[in-house]
C-alpha cells in the first residue's frame, strides 16, 4: 500500500501509512531547524520511503508524500528489547532486526502466555521455527510456518478458520502499528500447532556464521484479539560450552569414551511466575540440561547427533533432535577390550587360540597384575591361563591378574 500520486493529502493517511493511529497528533517537520526535520515528524519517518525518500531539505510540502510508501525502521539488536518487547491483539506483526556484522548465535525467548500465538524469524532465506522449553522440550512446525503455542484447547477453531487474513503490523520505531494493508496465507494446521499449557516460555534459535547479511525478519502471528504476548530481540553470542566425547551409541560408552571435545548449548528462560510479565529470567546452568539445545559449533549452526554425551564424572546426556532428551548418572567402571584365548592349564597356554574379544579395566592396551578381566559379555572370566599374544600369558585367580603376571612364557 502507498500514499496516492495525487489529490488531497491529509495527515491521517500519512499517520496511517506510517504504521501510526490515524488520529495521533503529527507534525510535518516537528521542531527541525533549517536542514533537519526532527525524530517523529512526518518528513523523517519517511526518510527512506520508496521508491524514493521524501525530501528532507525545506521548504517542506504534504504533496512529497504523493506515492511514497513508508519503510519500517529496522531495529538494532540488543538496544530495542524493552521496546519491541511486547504485542497483542489479532493480527501479523513484522520487525526488520539489524545485528550488524557479529557472528554467532540469536537466541530469542517467546513468551505467548496463555491464548495461542505463533513465531518464526526469517535469516539469509531460511525460516526458522523449532522451539524448546524448559517444560515441553523440542517442538517442531512445518518448514515455512510458524510455529503456533499457548494453551491447549483451541486446536479445532484454529484449523477450521486456516488460513487466515490478518491485518498487518510493523514496527514504526516505537510501536507495532497496523499498515492498513493485511497478510494473507497464515496457516494453522496439526503440522504446526504445538498447544499446551500456558505460561510457558520458547527458546528459539537462529545461527548467523557470517557478517552477512546483517539483517533477519521476526514474524509473530495472533489470531485472536485477546492475546497478548512478549519477546526479546537478541544480538549474536558465543554459545556456553562444555567438553565431552564425540557421540556414543550408550550410556556406559560415553563414559568410558575420551573426553577431547568442546560443544555448546543453550540456556532456556522463564517468567517470573510472579509477575508482572516484563522480563525474562534466563536460567544460569554451566552445563547443559533436559531440553536445551546443544550444537556442535558455538553459532547453533548444527545440532549434536542423536546419542550420550559424557558432561560429568559420573553423568551423561543423551540428546534426540538437537536437545537434551535425558541426564543418566552412575556411570561405571571403564574397560578396554583386547585380544584374548580363552582360559587354558598351564602346559597347554601357549597352544591356545587367541580368538576372544575380552575387556580389562586397567589402563593399558593389556591387562596387568591387579587388574579384572571380562569376556565378551562382560563377565568375569574363570580362574586359569590366558594369552595374549604369541609369547605372552597372563595368570587370573578368579578373573583378577596375579602379581608377577603377565610372563613371557610362550
Amino acid at each position: 500500500m502507498a500514499l496516492p500520486a495525487s489529490g488531497p493529502m491529509k495527515a491521517s493517511m500519512i499517520n496511517t501509512e506510517s504504521a501510526e493511529l490515524s488520529t495521533s497528533n503529527g507534525k510535518l517537520a516537528g521542531t527541525g531547524g533549517a536542514t533537519a526535520p526532527s525524530a517523529g515528524s512526518f518528513i523523517k519517518r519517511f526518510d527512506d520511503a520508496l521508491p524514493t525518500p521524501v525530501d528532507q531539505v525545506k521548504p517542506y510540502a504534504y504533496s512529497d508524500f504523493y506515492g511514497k510508501s513508508f519503510n519500517p525502521p529496522v531495529i538494532s539488536c540488543g538496544t530495542s528489547t524493552a521496546a519491541i518487547g511486547q504485542g497483542g491483539g489479532q493480527g501479523y506483526f513484522e520487525a526488520e532486526l539489524d545485528f550488524s556484522t557479529t557472528t554467532g548465535a540469536i537466541v530469542v525467548y517467546f513468551f505467548p502466555d496463555n491464548v495461542p500465538d505463533g513465531i518464526s524469524f526469517v535469516y539469509n532465506s531460511v525460516t526458522y521455527n523449532t522451539l524448546t522449553s524448559n517444560a515441553n522440550g523440542v517442538i517442531t512446525a512445518a518448514s515455512g510456518t510458524n510455529n503456533i503455542v499457548g494453551i491447549s484447547g483451541s486446536e479445532s477453531q484454529l484449523i477450521a478458520g486456516s488460513p487466515y487474513t490478518l491485518t498487518k503490523s510493523v514496527w514504526n520505531g516505537t510501536q507495532f502499528g497496523s499498515t492498513g494493508n493485511t497478510e494473507s496465507g497464515l496457516v494453522a494446521a496439526a503440522s504446526n500447532i504445538n498447544l499446551s499449557s500456558g505460561g510457558i516460555t520458547y527458546t528459539l534459535v537462529i545461527p548467523k556464521t557470517a557478517a552477512s547479511p546483517s539483517n533477519g525478519v521476526l514474524k509473530i502471528v495472533g489470531f485472536t484479539s485477546s492475546t497478548g504476548w512478549r519477546i526479546t530481540a537478541p544480538c549474536p553470542i558465543t554459545l556456553p560450552s562444555f567438553t565431552t566425547n564425540s557421540v556414543n551409541s550408550t550410556f556406559q560408552g560415553a563414559c568410558c569414551a575420551t573426553q577431547n571435545q568442546t560443544y555448546y548449548f543453550v540456556r532456556n528462560a522463564y517468567m517470573n511466575p510472579a509477575g508482572p510479565f516484563t522480563a525474562f529470567v534466563i536460567d544460569t546452568n554451566t552445563l547443559p540440561q533436559v531440553n536445551n539445545f546443544v550444537y556442535s559449533n558455538n553459532t547453533g549452526a548444527t545440532a549434536l547427533a542423536n546419542g550420550y554425551y559424557k558432561i560429568t564424572s559420573n553423568t551423561a546426556i543423551y540428546v534426540q533432535n538437537g536437545v537434551v532428551d535425558s541426564i543418566s548418572t552412575g556411570c561405571g567402571s571403564c574397560t578396554t577390550d583386547f585380544q584374548s584365548s580363552g582360559v587354558a592349564n598351564f602346559s597347554g597356554v601357549c597352544l591356545a587360540i587367541i580368538n576372544k574379544t575380552y575387556s580389562h579395566n586397567g589402563s593399558g592396551t593389556f591387562p596387568t597384575a591387579g587388574d579384572s578381566v571380562f569376556d565378551e559379555n562382560g563377565n568375569p572370566v574363570v580362574s586359569g591361563y590366558y594369552k595374549f599374544n604369541s609369547t605372552f600369558v597372563y595368570k587370573t585367580t578368579l578373573n583378577v591378574v596375579d602379581s608377577g603376571w603377565p610372563q613371557d612364557l610362550c
